[in-house]
């Protein structure tokens, strides 16, 4: 799996201030004014730059850049996040600026969004379109009014970010803040990563308005709205274990207990429990149990590898020893183990003939379960969480 890697991190002297990334695919009708601004942009700043194209076009796209001074460099394989972190390892620059090469984001406007890192007052500056202006016929109505305004929405929620765009195709970031973030998407989804695992590492995030504007005549959009869509729905679910596992799970769990204990006790709930009802609480408890202990081991895990905060829930799981959890577990399997062989010796008694449906029945069974699931959890758990 392609990395940053230390090349990105050296840096001397005779390093550039800023890098410009911008990957390509056929954009030969606007590489050229968008490099050109670039370097304007840099220069308006007092600042020196390079230029890095990850290209895979067929057109004269990399003959354009490298007449213009950019370094090209031939990415492996395809993708947009990969185009990214394929030229990541090249760049020198201590600020790098991230843009799509068609012209849809005007480079002149760059020293926006380098100027609150010159000024130490973030890490990585979003150029936001939603809050700027989006030139007629630039974003179809779907992207505008639907699709990022909700995966914007689902990150804030998630994430605790607070941004209008997250899908903007223009950011900036310190290289060093970039470094930490161990970046690893290859398609559009990379957008989400970024802000995802900026958000765990605690980095400063800020938005600045820009103009968007349309294609240039003739060329393609690379973007696949629900293809892509969906990649980012993914990322950004996967990556919030307290919301995909723990509140569904627990809630499963708590409803599950409930709807047993109703029938075992025969409480009044407008109807009078019975059979159903411990059969579906016991289902109900049993996946519950389930995604909750997902939501551990994920979270664990993604403590471990990306260095997000666990959440609370796994803190209070995790204070308990695999022992203290494999004895919870064993006495959770032994209560309903006993009931099973009371209710096997009154099977026996009928001449095996009478075995009586009851709530407890379920309520014996889910126990068992809920105990052998409490000991796998609890030895993974471990494993995932283990310090090496």
């Amino acid at each position: 799996m392609l990395a940053l890697s230390g090349r990105m991190g050296a840096g001397s002297a005779e390093d550039p201030d800023v890098t410009f990334i911008f990957p390509a695919k056929d954009e030969e009708k606007a590489i050229g004014e968008v490099i050109e601004k670039a370097k304007k942009a840099a220069q308006a700043l007092g600042l020196t730059c390079e230029v890095v194209v990850a290209d895979n076009s067929s057109d004269a796209t990399p003959e354009i850049a490298k007449s213009l001074g950019a370094r090209v460099v031939t990415p492996d394989k395809l993708g947009y996040g990969y185009a990214y972190r394929y030229a990541l390892e090249f760049a020198r620059g201590r600020y790098v600026v991230m843009a799509d090469a068609d012209g849809t984001y005007d480079l002149s406007e760059a020293p926006k969004l380098l100027e609150p890192l010159l000024k130490d007052e973030a890490n990585i500056v979003l150029g936001t379109r939603l809050r700027g202006r989006i030139m007629s016929g630039a974003m179809p109505w779907l992207h505008r009014h639907i699709g990022n305004p909700l995966l914007t929405f689902i990150l804030n929620r998630f994430y605790g970010t607070k941004v209008s765009d997250a899908h903007t195709g223009f950011r900036a970031a310190k290289r060093e803040a970039l470094e930490k973030l161990n970046l690893s998407s290859d398609g559009m989804e990379f957008a989400s990563e970024l802000l995802i695992k900026a958000a765990y590492a605690k980095l400063r995030i800020r938005e600045v308005p820009i103009t968007y504007y349309p294609r240039r005549e003739g060329t393609r959009s690379k973007l696949r709205s629900f293809r892509d869509g969906w990649r980012h729905l993914k990322l950004l679910v996967l990556f919030a274990p307290k919301f995909l596992y723990y509140a569904t799970g627990l809630a499963m769990l708590a409803a599950g207990i409930a709807l047993m204990l109703a029938a075992v006790l025969r409480a009044n709930l407008g109807y009078s429990p019975g059979i159903h009802s411990a059969i579906l609480g016991s289902m109900l408890a049993i996946l519950g149990s389930n995604m909750a202990g997902l939501g551990l081991i994920t979270d664990l895990y993604l403590a471990k590898m990306i260095g997000k905060p666990t959440s609370r829930v796994t803190e209070l799981l995790a204070r308990a020893s695999v022992e203290q959890a494999l004895a919870l577990a064993a006495v959770l399997a032994a209560a309903g183990g006993a009931y099973m062989l009371y209710l096997f010796a009154k099977w026996v008694e009928s001449g095996y003939r009478y075995l009586p449906l009851r709530g407890e029945n379920a309520l014996a069974l889910a126990l068992i379960v809920l105990g052998v699931q409490a000991a796998a959890t609890a030895m993974a758990a471990h494993l995932v969480g283990e310090k090496r």
